[in-house]
C-alpha cells in the first residue's frame, strides 16, 4: 500500500499541494515557536548586571506569606517591596564591608521614562567606571550613567518625586544595557529614598546569613549568592516579564497553526476522497478491502506528512532568527535575544506535524472505507449527499456553538469582568469561530437560497419570471452552487473562517477599548480639565503643589496603589487601587455608586468595586493586604457598580501604601473641577503656568477619554496580529486548493455549458459568479459568527458599566472578504480559462471523456 500510496501523491500531486503547503507552513511555525520558546525559558547570562560585582546581597523580602483554607502557605508576590529594617542593616554591617542600594525616581530633562537616581557607592556594584570626570563630591553635583562627553562641567535639570532640581555634572560612565542612571552623593540618594531594598555585603555569606538570621529577619528578608543575585536585578525581573508574555501568542499561535492545518488537510483530503470514488470503487471492485483503502489514505497522508514536515523544519530553522529579529524590533524582546537552533526543537516539531497529518484524515479514511464497488459502475457521477454527515456537523455545529452562546450568556452575567476582557474571553471567541466552521458546510445551502433570492423577488414583483431575475448566467450559477453542495461547502468554509475569526477577535478588542474610554468619560463628566504626565512616568509632588494653588480649582489627585483580597480563601489577588481625598473624589469625579457613599471614605473604610471577591455589602468589614502586605480590616463605605474601570478600590489615609523601595509614589493624574463663577480662561492660564515645564500636561476630558485603551495594546495588537495572520494565511491556503481541485474536475460540465450554446466568457461568468455567491454566503455566516461575539462581549460590558457603543469591524470584514473573493475568483476562473483555451465544446467533450 505505501509504494501505491506514492504514486497515486506523484499523479495526482495537485490534489495534495494545499495540505502539503499548509502542513509546511504549520511545522515551519510550529518550529519556529518551539525554539522561540526554548529561548524564553531563561533570561540569558550577561556579563553585567546591576549586582554582578556583590558576592552577598541582602533583600527585602518581596513577597507574603498566606495560609490557605487548606493550612497550605504560599508566599504571595507584593505590589509594593518594604525596606530593610534598620536593625538588620547594622547585624549585617558588623559581619564586614556593606553597600547600602537607595535607588529612586529620578529623570533628566531629556532623559527616557525607566530612568533611576542611585547612591554613587552602589555604582561599583553593577561595574560602572568613569569614562571622564570625577565622582559627585557635592549635593550639587551628579554623575550620568551613559552620558555624553560635552555634558562634563555643564548644569543639567532632572525630576525626582520631590519635584524638579538642577546640579552640575562631575562625570560620566559608559553606557550600561541594565539601566539608565544617575548617581548622586549617598547623602543625597538617602535623602530621595530612605528605604534600603538591597545591602551588599562584602563579608562571609554563612556569616551574613546568620545575621540576618539572628535578628529575626527571615520573614523580611532574603540573603542571594551566586547566580541568584540577578534576582534583585529589576532588569533581570523585567526582562523575565517580557519574556515569559512572548511565551502566551506564540503558544496560542501554535496552537491555531496546527489546528488549522488539521482542518485544511482534513478538508482537502474529503474533497479528494470524494473526487476519487470511482477510482476507489475501481480497487474494491478488483479485491481490495475497505481497511485496504482506510490503509491506502492514510499512507497518503503520511507521505504527505512526511515531505511537508521536513520542508516545515527546514523553513522553521530559518525563520526562528528571523522570528527573534522581529520581536526584538517590536520591542517585546531585549535586545541581543537571540534563538538557538536545536535538533530536539525540529524533531518535536516533525512528529507535530505527522500527527497533524493523520489526525487531519481519520474521517477522510473512514468514508474511503465506506466506498462501494457498484459505484464504479454507475453511469453518472454524481454527488451524494449523506444525511448521516449532516445530522453529525448540525449536531457538531450547535453543540459548539449553542454552548458557546451559553456560556457567553453566563459569563457576561455571572462574571462580567472576565467576559470584558480579550485574553480571559479568548477560549470563547474560538468556540464561536469553531461553531460557525461546523456549520459553515450544512448552511451553506440555505444561507446562498437567501442571498440569491432576491433578484428572483425582483422579477416576481415586476411581473417576470424569477429565472429571469439575474440573467441566464446568474441562474445557471445559482443552480450549480446549490446543486454542487460538497463544492459550496469547500468554498463558504474558508471564508467564514477567515471572516468570523477576524470579526470575533478585532470586535471585541475594540468594544472592549470603547468600553474603557465609556468609563472614563462616565467618571469625568463633571471635571473640566486634567493634568496628565508628559513623557514622564507621573507626576512629582511639584505638579501637585502648584496645580493646587491654582485659584478657583478643584482638584482631585490620584495616586495608585494597591491592595490585596482573598480568592475563594485560595489565593491572595492583587487588585488595583487609588489614593485620593474624600472630599474631592466625591465633587470632581462620578463614580458609579450603586451603594454607600464616596464621602464616607476615610482612614478605616475602603470602597470597592463589585466584582471584588465575594460581593461585599456597604458596612460589611472585609480583610484586605496592603501594597506591602500590611494585613487590615476595612469597613465598606460603598460598592462601585463597575469592575472594567482602571480603579478597582479606592483609600486614603494609612492604607496608602505609596513608599517604599524607589521612593515615593507619582500622582497618576489629576483631576480638576472649576466650580461656577470661576473664570475659565484665567484658570487654564494659571494651570498652564503651573506644569510648565514639569513633566505634565493640560489637557481636556474628551483628550482622556478618546485616549483611554488598554496599557497593553500595542503588545496585545502585536500578539493578536500574529495569531490572526495566521489563521487567515491558512483559510486562504485552503480555499485555493479548493477551487483549484474542483475546477479542475468540472472539464465535463464546463463542456456541457459549451456544448449548449454558452460563449466561453459566458462559462467563465457563471464560474466567477458562483464562486461569489459562495464567498457571499461564506461572509455572511461570518459576520453572523462576529455579531454572537461581540455581542457576549457588549453584553458583559453594559452589565459591568452600563450603555456602551458595540463595535463590529465592518472595514476589515469588507477588506477581508474582498481578498476571499480575489483569491477565489484567481482559483477558479484561472483554471477554468486554462481548460477552455483554443477548445470548442466538442473537443473538450472528448477530452474530458
Amino acid at each position: 500500500m505505501l509504494s501505491l500510496a506514492i504514486a497515486t501523491v506523484r499523479l495526482r500531486w495537485a490534489s495534495f499541494v494545499g495540505s502539503f503547503v499548509a502542513l509546511a507552513c504549520g511545522v515551519a511555525l510550529i518550529a519556529t515557536s518551539i525554539l522561540v520558546i526554548a529561548a524564553t525559558a531563561g533570561v540569558p547570562e550577561q556579563a553585567r548586571q546591576r549586582y554582578s560585582q556583590a558576592p552577598v546581597l541582602v533583600t527585602a523580602a518581596r513577597s507574603v506569606d498566606f495560609t490557605s483554607v487548606h493550612g497550605d502557605t504560599q508566599p504571595t508576590p507584593v505590589p509594593l517591596q518594604p525596606g530593610l529594617p534598620a536593625d538588620l542593616i547594622a547585624a549585617v554591617a558588623g559581619t564586614g564591608r556593606t553597600v547600602q542600594d537607595h535607588t529612586c525616581y529620578a529623570q533628566l530633562a531629556d532623559g527616557p521614562r525607566d530612568q533611576v537616581g542611585r547612591a554613587w557607592s552602589s555604582a561599583a556594584l553593577g561595574g560602572y567606571r568613569l569614562t571622564a570626570g570625577a565622582a559627585p563630591a557635592a549635593d550639587d553635583q551628579v554623575v550620568i550613567g551613559g552620558g555624553r562627553p560635552e555634558q562634563l562641567g555643564q548644569p543639567v535639570r532632572f525630576a525626582t518625586a520631590d519635584g524638579p532640581h538642577s546640579a552640575t555634572v562631575s562625570g560620566i560612565t559608559e553606557a550600561e544595557p541594565f539601566e539608565h542612571a544617575v548617581f548622586f552623593t549617598d547623602a543625597r540618594a538617602a535623602r530621595y529614598c530612605p528605604a534600603v531594598g538591597v545591602l551588599a555585603a562584602f563579608g562571609d555569606a554563612d556569616a551574613v546569613r546568620a545575621a540576618v538570621a539572628a535578628t529575626g529577619g527571615t520573614s523580611v528578608a532574603q540573603v542571594l549568592t551566586g547566580a541568584d543575585r540577578r534576582l534583585a536585578d529589576p532588569h533581570y525581573a523585567e526582562v523575565s516579564s517580557r519574556l515569559d508574555d512572548v511565551q502566551t501568542p506564540l503558544g496560542l499561535a501554535a496552537a491555531v497553526s496546527g489546528g488549522t492545518a488539521v482542518f485544511v488537510v482534513g478538508a482537502t483530503f474529503a474533497l479528494s476522497i470524494a473526487q476519487r470514488r470511482r477510482e476507489l470503487a475501481l480497487l474494491r471492485l478488483i479485491g481490495a478491502t475497505r481497511k485496504q483503502l482506510r490503509t491506502l489514505v492514510n499512507r497518503e497522508a503520511l507521505v504527505v506528512g512526511v515531505l511537508a514536515s521536513a520542508a516545515g523544519c527546514a523553513l522553521g530553522a530559518a525563520g526562528a532568527p528571523v522570528a527573534g529579529h522581529w520581536l526584538i524590533g517590536h520591542g517585546m524582546v531585549p535586545d541581543g535575544f537571540t534563538v538557538p537552533i536545536t535538533w530536539w526543537g525540529l524533531l518535536v516539531a516533525g512528529l507535530i506535524g505527522l500527527l497533524t497529518a493523520m489526525s487531519g484524515v481519520v474521517l477522510s479514511s473512514f468514508k474511503a472505507g465506506l466506498v462501494s464497488p457498484g459505484e464504479a459502475l454507475a453511469e453518472a457521477d454524481v454527488e451524494r449527499h449523506s444525511r448521516a454527515a449532516s445530522a453529525v456537523r448540525w449536531a457538531g455545529g450547535l453543540l459548539v456553538l449553542g454552548g458557546s452562546i451559553a456560556a457567553l450568556v453566563i459569563t457576561a452575567r455571572q462574571w462580567p469582568d472576565a467576559a470584558a476582557n480579550a485574553a480571559d474571553s479568548l477560549a470563547l471567541l474560538l468556540a464561536v469561530v469553531a461553531g460557525c466552521v461546523l456549520l459553515a458546510g450544512v448552511l451553506a445551502g440555505p444561507v446562498l437560497r437567501l442571498l440569491t433570492a432576491l433578484p428572483g423577488l425582483s422579477s416576481r414583483l415586476r411581473g417576470r419570471p424569477a429565472e429571469d431575475g439575474g440573467g441566464i448566467v446568474w441562474a445557471t450559477a445559482r443552480q450549480s452552487a446549490l446543486t454542487a453542495f460538497r463544492r459550496t461547502a469547500a468554498t463558504t468554509t474558508p471564508v467564514v473562517l477567515i471572516v468570523a475569526f477576524a470579526g470575533c477577535l478585532l470586535g471585541s478588542l475594540d468594544t472592549i477599548d470603547r468600553a474603557q474610554a465609556t468609563e472614563v468619560r462616565n467618571q469625568l463628566a463633571a471635571a473640566d480639565l486634567v493634568v496628565t504626565p508628559a513623557g514622564t512616568p507621573g507626576l512629582n509632588r511639584a505638579v501637585v503643589d502648584r496645580v493646587r494653588a491654582v485659584p478657583g480649582v478643584q482638584a482631585l489627585v490620584i495616586t495608585p496603589t494597591s491592595v490585596m483580597a482573598e480568592q475563594d480563601g485560595e489565593s491572595l489577588v492583587p487588585f488595583r487601587a487609588a489614593a485620593a481625598d474624600p472630599a474631592a473624589l466625591a465633587a470632581v469625579d462620578r463614580l458609579p455608586v450603586v451603594a454607600g457613599s464616596v464621602a464616607d471614605l476615610g482612614p478605616d473604610t475602603i470602597v470597592l468595586s463589585r466584582t471584588w471577591p465575594g460581593s461585599p455589602a456597604v458596612g460589611q468589614r472585609v480583610p484586605v493586604r496592603l501594597a506591602d502586605g500590611t494585613p487590615r480590616t476595612l469597613r465598606v463605605a460603598a460598592v462601585l457598580g463597575t469592575g472594567a474601570e482602571a480603579v478597582q478600590a479606592w483609600v486614603t489615609g494609612p492604607n496608602a501604601v505609596t513608599d517604599g523601595v524607589g521612593g515615593p509614589a507619582l500622582a497618576s493624574r489629576i483631576d480638576l473641577r472649576l466650580p461656577s463663577g470661576t473664570d475659565r480662561q484665567q484658570a487654564e492660564a494659571g494651570l498652564e503656568a503651573a506644569v510648565h515645564g514639569l513633566g505634565a500636561r493640560l489637557a481636556t476630558p474628551e483628550d482622556i477619554w478618546k485616549a483611554a485603551t488598554n496599557a497593553d495594546a500595542e503588545a496585545a495588537w502585536n500578539a493578536l496580529l500574529m495569531i490572526l495572520g495566521l489563521a487567515i494565511g491558512y483559510a486562504a491556503i485552503a480555499l485555493a486548493n479548493s477551487l483549484v481541485m474542483t475546477v479542475t474536475d468540472r472539464r465535463r460540465e464546463l463542456s456541457l455549458l459549451r456544448l449548449a450554446g454558452a460563449t466561453k466568457i459566458q462559462v467563465l461568468r457563471t464560474v466567477a459568479v458562483e464562486t461569489l455567491m459562495c464567498v457571499a454566503a461564506g461572509t455572511a455566516m461570518g459576520v453572523l459568527g462576529t455579531a454572537i461575539s461581540v455581542g457576549g462581549s457588549w453584553a458583559a460590558l453594559v452589565h459591568l458599566i452600563g450603555p456602551t457603543p458595540a463595535a463590529m469591524p465592518w472595514g476589515t470584514m469588507g477588506a477581508l472578504a474582498a481578498a476571499c473573493a480575489a483569491v477565489a475568483l484567481t482559483a477558479a476562473v484561472l483554471p477554468a480559462a486554462l481548460a477552455l483555451r483554443g477548445r470548442d465544446g466538442e473537443d473538450i467533450l472528448r477530452g474530458a471523456a
